[in-house]
C-alpha cells in the first residue's frame, strides 16, 4: 500500500484523485493538504506516515511540498505547471536523495503523444509549426506546460534550426518566419484540455490532437505515478517510464 500525502486537495485535480483513489488497492491518500482555511498545511503531517508526496498545487504549493519531500526522503510526484528556472533547479537537487518525477501532463495520452511528436518533427524539418491548446476558463498559466513540452520537443528534434517562439498574432505582423514556432492559447467554459500540433507544407497539412474528455485521466496519472515511484531510487523519472512499465 502506497500511502501519500496529497497537496493541492481543494482543486479539481485534487477532488478527483480523492475519488478514484478508492478504486486501487495498492494506494490511499493518507493525508490532504491545500494552503486554502480549512485544510492542513505540509508542515503538520506525520512523515511516518507518509510514503509518497502528490503535488497538483501551484508553483508556491510545489516549493513547500518538494522542500518537505527532500527533507523527509519521500519520493517525489507533480503536475503542477507554471514553474520557472528556479523550480527545476531545486527539482534536480532533491533527485539526487529522493526519486523525482515532474511532468506538463499526468496522461498517459499525452505521454504518447510525444512520443507520436519526436518521429514527425524529425520527418517534417522544413513544415510551418503552430501549437493550439485549449483550458478551462479557471486556467492561470499560459501557454500551458504541456504546449511548451510540445514545443521543446520539436525544437530537440530539429537541432539544425534556431526556433522563435511566437505567442499569438494580432495587427500587421508581416509574412511568417520559418523559424517561428506559434503558440496561442484559448480559454474557454471547463474544458480539461486539448492540444493540437500542426505541421504545414504547401498543400497539405498534418495535424496530432489530443482531446482531455475528463480531469480523471489526470487524477489516473498521478496515481499510477505514486505507486511506480514508490521505492525508487533516488533519480529523475518521467511518464514516459511509468506508460511504459
Amino acid at each position: 500500500m502506497v500511502k501519500v500525502l496529497l497537496n493541492g486537495g481543494a482543486g479539481k485535480m485534487g477532488k478527483s484523485v480523492m475519488a478514484l483513489s478508492e478504486q486501487y488497492d495498492g494506494f490511499e491518500v493518507e493525508c490532504c493538504v491545500d494552503a486554502l482555511p480549512g485544510f492542513k498545511k505540509v508542515g503538520d503531517i506525520d512523515p511516518l506516515k507518509i510514503d509518497a508526496v502528490v503535488d497538483i498545487s501551484s508553483p508556491d504549493g510545489f516549493k513547500t511540498s518538494l522542500k518537505w519531500a527532500a527533507k523527509n526522503r519521500k519520493p517525489f510526484v507533480s503536475g503542477t505547471t507554471g514553474l520557472q528556472a528556479v523550480d527545476y533547479q531545486l527539482l534536480d537537487s532533491a533527485a539526487e536523495i529522493i526519486p523525482v518525477l515532474h511532468t506538463s501532463n499526468l496522461s498517459r495520452g499525452v505521454n504518447i503523444l510525444f512520443d507520436i511528436l519526436k518521429n514527425t518533427a524529425s520527418l517534417t524539418m522544413d513544415a510551418d509549426v503552430e501549437i493550439i491548446e485549449i483550458h478551462h476558463n479557471k486556467k492561470k498559466d499560459a501557454p500551458s506546460g504541456t504546449a511548451l513540452e510540445l514545443g521543446k520537443i520539436i525544437t530537440q528534434e530539429r537541432i539544425s534550426k534556431n526556433f522563435i517562439p511566437t505567442y499569438g498574432r494580432s495587427g500587421i505582423t508581416g509574412e511568417r518566419c520559418p523559424e517561428e514556432i506559434g503558440y496561442h492559447s484559448v480559454r474557454c467554459g471547463d474544458v480539461p484540455g486539448e492540444h493540437t500540433v500542426l505541421f504545414a507544407f504547401e498543400g497539405e497539412r498534418i495535424e496530432i490532437t489530443h482531446k482531455a474528455l475528463t480531469r480523471d485521466i489526470f487524477a489516473r496519472g498521478a496515481i499510477h505515478a505514486a505507486i511506480f515511484l514508490a521505492g525508487r531510487s533516488p533519480g529523475k523519472y518521467s511518464m514516459n517510464d511509468v506508460v511504459s512499465q
